[in-house]
């Protein structure tokens, strides 16, 4: 599962519509709605805690910049991408009640939905609105992966969420139901190379490696080897052991040098329709929801490796660095994704 939160880059937008269907494969871009709003109409949202008007990642810029990022989004949804959802204001959610968080699920629903109508160009793609305000789309992502489970869990089941990716867990755990949402999480790497461990989120490795701020430009080439190495172990561990999916989490912006974009660029071009490795696919979360929902009844079998066998691991394919992280490890680290995460 390769996913994007954000949605603010309209280059990066087209790059990585352009790098997918160059290497066929799907993405899932969990957008912020305050990025479909103008600077000039930002009190049209009116944050849970905070009020009117309120966003800590800024908002959509001018209504020519926000008419191309809704062309944008929706290329990306007619080629397979799914459009999922990061809420809006970006606010750490940890002490918002289920009301507050139903409130921030139904404005995103009608910002996205009526988007278009205030500054799309062109005719309105067809199913637009109705899929935002009829929630055609499954899955959330909390802004700071922040959240108070029974709160959010309960609006996330009274709007009928499928799907959820916002609590960690451990390399090698098949997705669980929780009532009736799917966890699909993001998973504690160690970094290869380094004693050092993180989530499988291009931020989290920003963090690890150069405390949020930028690094030498000598060592671009090191922190972009470290990640695709680490991606690698975490797949192979994958591959050759229970096939749990894998979940990688990206944003649009290019710290360090792009180090980051360009190591998930080799790993999607080594693994994904790859001759190398058969049976792999690359897609976005709302397949994944499927496929779970088709084979529940064999989930245990999956954890415990109960299929056909895959092939043999080559000598050292799996390296200790895809070992996953400890509880305590995992509680130090899931949590990294602040603002700054999402600006450009």
């Amino acid at each position: 599962m390769l996913a994007f939160d954000g949605g603010m880059d309209n280059d990066f937008w087209q790059q990585s519509r352009d790098f997918a269907a160059a290497n066929d494969v799907k993405f899932t871009y969990f957008v912020s709605c305050v990025y479909y709003i103008a600077d000039a109409d930002r009190k049209t949202y009116i944050e849970p805690r905070n009020g009117p008007g309120k966003s800590s990642i800024g908002w959509g810029g001018k209504p020519a910049d926000i008419a191309e990022r809704l062309k944008q989004t929706a290329l990306a949804k007619a080629e397979g991408h799914e459009i999922a959802s990061h809420g809006c204001g970006h606010f750490d959610g940890g002490k918002y009640s289920a009301e507050m968080w139903t409130s921030e699920f139904t404005q995103f629903n009608t910002i996205m939905a009526e988007a278009w109508k205030r500054y799309g160009a062109g005719t309105e793609p067809v199913g637009w609105s109705d899929y935002f305000q009829n929630q055609s789309y499954g899955g959330f992502r909390a802004p700071f992966l922040s959240f108070n489970k029974d709160a959010l869990w309960s609006s996330l089941t009274r709007l009928k969420f499928v799907y959820d990716t916002s609590a960690p867990s451990r390399a090698g755990d098949w997705p669980k139901k929780d009532g009736a949402l799917w966890e699909f999480p993001l998973v504690g790497l160690r970094i290869a190379g380094s004693r050092a461990s993180t989530l499988s989120m291009d931020y989290n490795f920003y963090v690890a490696q150069t405390q949020a701020v930028r690094g030498n430009p000598k060592n671009f080439q090191l922190y972009e080897d470290q990640m695709f190495n680490t991606y690698m172990a975490y797949f192979k561990a994958s591959y050759y052991g229970n096939r749990a999916p894998l979940h990688i989490g990206h944003h649009f912006a290019q710290w360090n040098g792009g180090a980051y974009w360009k190591a998930l660029q080799r790993f999607i071009k080594d693994v994904c329709n790859s001759k190398a490795y058969p049976d792999v696919k690359c897609t976005n979360y709302s397949e994944l929801a499927d496929f779970m929902n088709a084979h529940v009844a064999e989930l245990d079998n999956y954890q415990k490796g109960n299929f056909a066998s895959p092939p043999t691991a080559p000598t050292a394919a799996v390296q200790t660095e895809s070992q996953p992280l400890s509880t305590v490890e995992l509680h130090k680290t899931w949590a990294i994704d602040p603002v700054q995460s999402h600006t450009n």
